[in-house]
């Protein structure tokens, strides 16, 4: 993988490892439905930004300052949910704070940049005053005490920093050395919100971002859970409510991204991979903020132009279930690669878009899309989040969550990834009480599909559901070439889909090319442009469904 994508990127690449699939497949573990109340909006209890707002900064340094990180990120998230968003963490990436300040006139004070205690300090007085002492060398701690810092409106503070929060006069509420998530769970039950749930690991040797992310259990009082046990992790997953999100990346009891999201899916839940995320505190804020706003994209919706001889291609970038890629540090919307790169919207590029960005961070949404040109298209990325519907209890609640994030976020196009091999096998029949929970609703106009692992394996096949299409990926355009569908150079690919027939009423005459973001980039993607037969149609992912809808005879909709 490339060495200047962060780690979180790499390991949430849906490449993460091939070696596992021998293991026994997680039991499954019924989720019951909604007891007619309709779901907390994700951004749960956090007070709204407001125009003008100041944000204090503080700098989030190397490894050995992880101590002062989760002491001010416990302090971020439970002032989030108090005050409002109060702290922003600065890991070098100055995209939202340049707009942040620009578009809401927000202001970042660096006054306590490098001084965690004075910024503690300062704000003392807007909390109970109260702290959670761990060590950090206890991992397990370190989830007790993410947990319970927001359930008394305090903070986290490691053994070696307890001496400096004395001196402030911080009283100490509990101490969780020697204690972990289980314990939470077991003695705080009535108080943990059972909107969402933060799988984030507290051991630097499982995976090393245990130092982010830490403000959100804060700021929602959701449960931090890191334990091996399958059996209590289910009883917990099982605890909270149907069609919730999990927040962080992978799970203990299985170390694998296709086992992980394979449990939590069945449990009725959907991943929100997020373990290197930043300031999700502030994001959120903006979701109560602009909770009226609706979006637009830019591309041209005319109907379609009906050609004969073409053969028509979509590019869509991969892996953007991942909010890291739409609002992490350094994401994809400053990397040169990819929205910052020197060639966009000099041809049509359909990148994805997370549904519960629209209120999880609806600023960053509004971001990319202000950013867009009419040659960019967004296409929904998977559900509320990234989930295996096929193993899914309460479909008909997740369309329910998601139907009116999708219309408000302009999408009508979704890709959908799921974990079907090597479990079943692959048919239109098989799939159609999944897919259908998808195609039944009015908004969407067409499905993208593509497998866990190896994304392409279905050769292009396209089923037809409620007179929609489900369009599988064709190839796999990476530089890994572990199966046949993989194309790993831009010559490679182009003369692949050269050879492909040229008639719109031939379901063959259409191409879903998936673009490994850790491999490929938009350069990449030109260069492949640059060498296609000039009948050959490079669309956006919106016009290529159209396109399908409006060329393929009744006869071929199977």
């Amino acid at each position: 993988m490339p060495s200047h994508l962060t780690p979180a990127m790499q390991l949430s690449s849906h490449l993460w490892t091939l070696t596992v699939l021998g293991l026994a497949i997680v039991t499954w573990c019924a989720a019951p439905l909604f007891a007619g109340a309709d779901p907390a909006p994700l951004y749960g209890p956090i007070k709204p930004m407001k125009t003008g707002d100041v944000l204090y900064v503080f700098a989030k340094g190397n490894r050995s300052d992880s101590r002062q990180a989760i002491a001010v990120q416990s302090l971020q998230g439970t002032l989030a949910r108090l005050e409002g968003p109060r702290i922003w963490i600065d890991a070098g990436d100055h995209t939202f704070v340049d707009y942040f300040t620009k578009t809401f006139g927000v202001s970042f004070d660096e006054t306590f940049k490098t001084d965690w205690a004075g910024l503690i300090a300062k704000f003392k007085s807007k909390t109970s005053g109260k702290y959670v002492l761990y060590d950090l060398r206890d991992s397990p701690s370190l989830s007790a005490a993410t947990t319970v810092a927001g359930l008394i409106d305090g903070i986290a503070v490691d053994v070696q920093l307890e001496d400096d929060v004395k001196a402030q006069h911080w009283e100490l509420a509990y101490d969780v050395r020697g204690k972990d998530s289980k314990w939470v769970y077991e003695t705080f039950k009535d108080q943990i919100s059972r909107d969402g749930i933060v799988v984030h690991t507290n051991n630097r040797r499982d995976h090393p971002s245990i130092d982010c992310l830490i403000d959100w259990s804060a700021a929602t009082k959701q449960l931090a859970w890191w334990y091996k046990d399958e059996a209590l992790s289910r009883e917990v997953y099982q605890s909270m409510n149907p069609v919730s999100p999990v927040y962080g990346w992978q799970d203990p009891t299985t170390h694998d991204e296709g086992l992980t999201v394979k449990f939590h899916s069945e449990c009725g839940h959907f991943q929100i991979p997020s373990d290197w995320m930043l300031n999700l505190s502030v994001h959120a804020s903006t979701g109560p903020m602009m909770k009226e706003k609706s979006f637009h994209q830019k591309l041209d919706r005319l109907p379609v132009k009906k050609e004969e001889g073409v053969h028509y291609v979509t590019f869509i970038l991969s892996d953007m279930d991942n909010i890291l890629t739409e609002i992490g540090t350094n994401s994809f919307f400053s990397e040169k690669k990819f929205y910052a790169n020197k060639h966009r919207g000099e041809f049509p590029m359909s990148w994805g878009m997370a549904p519960s960005l629209t209120e999880l961070s609806p600023a960053g949404m509004q971001m990319w899309y202000d950013a867009a040109t009419p040659n960019d298209a967004f296409v929904g990325y998977c559900g509320m989040g990234y989930f295996y519907p096929n193993v899914a209890p309460a479909l008909d609640k997740h369309m329910a969550r998601l139907e009116p994030l999708l219309k408000r976020a302009d999408l009508k196009t979704m890709l959908l990834i799921d974990r079907v091999k090597p479990d079943k096998e692959f048919t239109k029949a098989y799939y159609e009480p999944f897919a259908k929970h998808f195609t039944g609703m009015e908004q969407i106009r067409g499905l993208f599909y593509m497998e866990y692992v190896q994304y392409a394996p279905h050769g292009g096949q396209i089923f037809w559901y409620d007179d929609k299409p489900m369009v599988c990926a064709r190839f796999d355009f990476r530089d890994d070439a572990f199966y046949s569908a993989v194309r790993q150079t831009p010559a490679k690919l182009a003369e692949s889909i050269n050879a492909l027939p040229r008639n719109p009423a031939d379901p063959n005459s259409y191409t879903f090319v998936t673009v490994l973001a850790w491999s490929k980039s938009l350069d990449d993607v030109k260069k492949t442009i640059d060498l296609l037969d000039k009948n050959v149609r490079v669309v956006n992912a919106e016009e290529f469904i159209e396109q399908l809808r409006a060329n393929i005879p009744a006869e071929k909709r199977k």
